[in-house]
């Protein structure tokens, strides 16, 4: 059990650090182009290369729920968890086209009926959702508001320089694709020593832990006074997750599910997006009482889990 546990984490620490060094790189190009705060939250922060790198690892070694779980359950956490969290710390302003919360809804729809129909999601499905996840992220670049840079920003707002920035995403790359290999390692000594289920491990531990930075993501911008920039991560994380990543993932190796996430964990995904979407359309501002409830939607998600393990 041990080492399947250092693996684990050891995996999930390296697809971590790689993320955070493609981000910075990613963010320097964005700063390039000029792109509005917004639309870069939903890109930059939005786009999870960790979950897709290990959902894809997770597929192709045969643990379709692990990858089920890059999906799900990191958004999950990220729409309970991580904004429970940060909101806790600092309260948001609602900053963001009324579109964002219509993106996230959209991908939802799109999600659940690709899904429950036949509790399995092909290349087929894979594909559609795809291509709607990339026509959602063109219509959210023409609805976001213009680039507007503030009085003492660098030029090109001190963005590193292109070799930097190729030599992080390439960095990142390579510390991500290691850190899957070895999140799947881990998880497949667990499964078998340990007595837990793939269902627990992909939605809970492996969900959580490829969301943990997201938090960050969110805290930092809003501290500085760009809340613009944490909203744009949740609506991208959403239209991102649930559209390219397990589009890609399902093009690669399609995807069964199992009827506990029919069950239980497709449900909740449901309903959080739909909160979630629901005071991103209608709030101007989001603070510690909302918080206080997300927390609470996550905290009894993970105690369900654990009763469901352990009885």
């Amino acid at each position: 059990m041990l080492p399947g546990a250092l693996f684990l984490l050891l995996g999930l620490a390296l697809v971590i650090w790689g993320a955070e060094r493609s981000t910075e790189g990613a963010v320097g190009a964005a700063a390039w182009l000029r792109l509005s705060p917004f639309y870069v939250g939903i890109v930059v922060s939005g786009f999870e290369p960790e979950n897709l790198v290990t959902g894809l690892a997770a597929a192709l070694a045969g643990f379709p729920q692990v990858a089920l779980g890059t999906v799900v359950g990191s958004t999950i956490f990220l729409l309970t968890g991580a904004l429970g969290l940060t909101l806790l710390l600092v309260p948001m302003e609602v900053r963001i086209p009324r579109a964002g919360a219509a993106a996230m809804a959209v991908s939802l729809g799109a999600f659940v009926a690709a899904l429950l129909p036949a509790g399995r999601i092909g290349r087929l499905q894979g594909a559609l959702l795809l291509a709607l996840a990339v026509g959602l992220l063109a219509w959210l670049y023409r609805r976001s508001p213009a680039f507007l840079p503030r009085e003492g920003d660098e030029p090109n707002g001190g963005a590193p320089s292109p070799p930097r920035m190729v030599a992080r995403l390439v960095l990142g790359a390579a510390g991500m694709v290691l850190g899957a290999e070895l999140v799947v390692a881990g998880v497949s000594r667990l499964v078998a020593t340990a007595g837990l289920s793939e269902t627990f491990l992909g939605m809970t531990a492996v969900g959580m832990g490829e969301s943990v930075e997201e938090m960050a993501r969110m805290v930092t911008p809003a501290r500085r006074g760009h809340p613009e920039l944490a909203w744009g991560n949740v609506v991208g994380t959403v239209v991102i997750l649930l559209g390219v990543n397990l589009g890609i993932i399902a093009l690669v190796a399609p995807l069964v599910a199992a009827p506990l996430v029919l069950r239980l964990h497709v449900p909740y995904l449901a309903g959080t997006v739909l909160l979630v979407a629901t005071c991103l359309g209608l709030a101007r501002r989001l603070g510690r009482g909302t918080g206080l409830g997300l927390l609470g939607l996550y905290t009894s998600y993970l105690l369900l889990n654990l009763w469901r393990e352990l009885r």
